[in-house]
């Protein structure tokens, strides 16, 4: 039997106790440490031992502590608590939820056991039950960075981005530990927040520069504002020391920036490897689980794989409408995105509008299927001088649901609109602008948004001295790529789930358009992907010239132009800052075996009417 424990030793550990309350734990492991050489096993010294381990980041060593304790007191709900808790830290999620379950089954209801289930949730999903339990978690400690990082990591989970970036806004102005400031610049970077997320990930290596998750975070980041040269630099002095790191996420984030930089050298077969085996021995959350899934798709796509390549697609996006299922179970098809699409076609009024009370130059509007190019016009657009673009943003769609209040109908709207309205929702898409292009200046703005196409009837209304520009690619190759590509917006998960489900929402689209163009009287110009990438410099000339603007030689340099220009929000910005090419023109035919019958003649008509050869051939 222990002797009866020491006065002495019950002064040490209330002083480790006191000490990890001040937020000195490297003091509470000595302390405790020295009373369990004298007493070992006992539960007090244990506990405070484990919890001084897990406040300085060494989980792994924590835990088996945390084990022995729910055997010596295994009524205690904060051992299966603290338990559940560090193994969540250890990226052992699926393992942690029986422990936290005993945990309330014994009466726990604190916030440390829901922030628990919430990791859990957040890790496995679904993240709406995740969310619900880390409100109950904020709603008894509010003051906790650590639930509000995980919230926002939910929401993001959730797709409800606006939320989630107004929950880092708030984050930004509080004092977070470094390890806490990489967590948020992670959760940056995943929003598309990459400025921001390069600035958090330098503050926290300007205070440890050899911290390794900030710098695979900034390699990261480097990636995706397409500084690649400079990643790889950077990657090359990490990838040996990290390859062996003990931390399970560590080794995560290894692998997934191995498998981006891959890509990026042109070696898919790497690429391959990396995400294979990120997908078969790492516990990834969800989303991840779902991008890695595409990922590795287009790998296989590069290695002339089809059959690999659809089974990877069709496991993404198996996976990612289990997610939307879960997070979205009232989503429908008609969804705010497409609702346009089962109303009649809207014909415009065509309002006198007087251009003297606004002088602004009406926008460029780029539009078209998903996946048929419109990134690269884009791109080539914003090279000229005279024009500015910006990231893929859905200010036409605002006005539209502005209008549409009270379940009103596009024609309704377009039936009540004054001159009033016109200008004040001329005012609030400049406004929208003015936030994303700042210095605009007397630059002409190119709004990006392939499926504006489905609203241009209201574009005339608004801004009657636009111009239109409509990216045409062959049906089949952009079904085909809109079903390879992983979309963010759940509607989208939803449509291009399958490939006939692409087919028919191309079908709808140009169905919508083709009815609504024999009454939209601004001017349209058409350009074909296949044409664009044949003779880039013909097709350009025909673009400036139709937006009267003068043709310069160096606008053929734009590739290179829009790697400088670093960060793109599309899902093709890896492909944008390569020289065009002609690699992804066709590419359906190798993958034919895989569309149906009835994939093919919903599409065949649009094949003969855009004027591209007959699919039986």
């Amino acid at each position: 039997m222990t002797r009866p424990f020491a006065q002495e030793a019950n002064a040490r550990l209330a002083e480790a106790l006191r000490q990890l309350n001040a937020g000195m734990p490297a003091a509470t492991e000595t302390l405790a440490r020295q009373v369990l050489v004298e007493f070992p096993g006992h539960p007090t010294g244990l506990l405070l031992l484990a919890v001084a381990l897990s406040a300085l980041r060494k989980a792994a060593d924590a835990l088996p502590i945390y084990q022995q304790l729910t055997v010596l007191q295994p009524g205690l709900a904060t051992h299966w608590s603290n338990l559940g808790n560090c193994l969540c830290e250890l990226g052992r999620e699926a393992e942690a939820r029986d422990p936290l379950m005993r945990a309330r089954t014994l009466g726990a209801d604190d916030d440390a056991v829901h922030f628990g289930l919430a990791r859990v949730y957040s890790s496995l999903g679904p993240a709406s039950v995740g969310l619900e339990h880390i409100d109950q978690a904020i709603a008894l400690a509010p003051g906790d960075v650590e639930y509000r990082l995980l919230r926002a990591k939910l929401l993001t989970g959730m797709d409800d981005w606006e939320q989630a970036n107004d929950e880092v806004e708030q984050l930004l102005q509080q004092p977070l530990e470094p390890a806490q400031r990489a967590e948020l610049a992670y959760l940056m970077l995943r929003n598309g927040l990459y400025t921001q997320a390069r600035q958090l990930f330098t503050t926290v290596l300007a205070e440890d520069a050899t911290d390794p998750d900030a710098q695979l975070g900034m390699v990261m980041v480097l990636e995706r504002v397409n500084q690649v040269d400079e990643a790889q630099q950077r990657f090359a002095s990490l990838e040996s020391c990290l390859s062996e790191s003990e931390s399970l996420r560590l080794r995560e984030k290894l692998l997934q920036v191995q498998a981006s930089l891959a890509a990026r050298a042109g070696d898919p077969a790497r690429a391959r490897d990396c995400l294979q085996m990120l997908l078969d021995d790492f516990p990834l959350d969800p989303a991840l689980r779902v991008n890695l899934s595409f990922d590795l798709g287009a790998a296989l796509v590069k290695l002339a794989a089809p059959a690999e390549a659809m089974q990877a697609f069709t496991k993404g996006h198996a996976e990612r409408r289990a997610m939307v299922n879960n997070d979205h179970p009232s989503l429908v098809r008609a969804d705010g995105l497409f609702s346009v699409l089962d109303e009649p076609t809207a014909v415009p009024r065509r309002l006198a509008f007087d251009p003297a009370r606004d002088a602004r130059k009406d926008p460029v509007f780029v539009v078209g299927f998903p996946r048929s190019g419109t990134t690269l016009l884009e791109q080539l657009l914003d090279a000229h001088g005279e024009l500015a673009s910006f990231d893929e943003q859905p200010f036409l769609q605002r006005i539209v649901k502005r209008l549409c209040v009270g379940g009103r109908s596009v024609q309704q709207a377009i039936d009540a609109l004054d001159a009033n309205q016109v200008s004040e929702q001329r005012a609030r898409y400049f406004d929208d602008i003015t936030r994303v292009l700042p210095n605009l200046g007397t630059r002409r703005p190119v709004d990006k948004n392939p499926l504006n196409l489905i609203r241009l009837p209201i574009v005339q209304d608004f801004f009657p001295d636009t111009r239109v520009i409509l990216a045409l690619r062959h049906p089949c190759d952009v079904v085909l790529s809109c079903y390879m590509q992983s979309f963010r917006a759940p509607a989208f998960a939803v449509t291009f789930e399958t490939l006939d489900s692409c087919a028919d929402m191309y079908d709808r689209v140009f169905s919508s358009w083709w009815q609504a163009r024999d009454n939209f009287s601004l001017p349209v110009l058409q350009l074909r992907y296949e044409d664009l990438v044949a003779d880039t410099e013909r097709e350009a000339r025909k673009l400036f010239a139709f937006l009267g603007l003068d043709w310069h030689p160096e606008l053929l340099e734009f590739t290179e132009r829009a790697k400088r220009k670093g960060a793109i929000s599309t899902p093709s910005y890896t492909q944008v800052i390569e020289k065009v090419n002609s690699k992804a023109v066709g590419r359906w035919q190798a993958y034919r075996e895989y569309f149906s019958a009835a994939t093919l003649a919903r599409l065949a008509p649009w094949v003969e009417t855009l004027g591209y050869p007959d699919i039986d051939r």
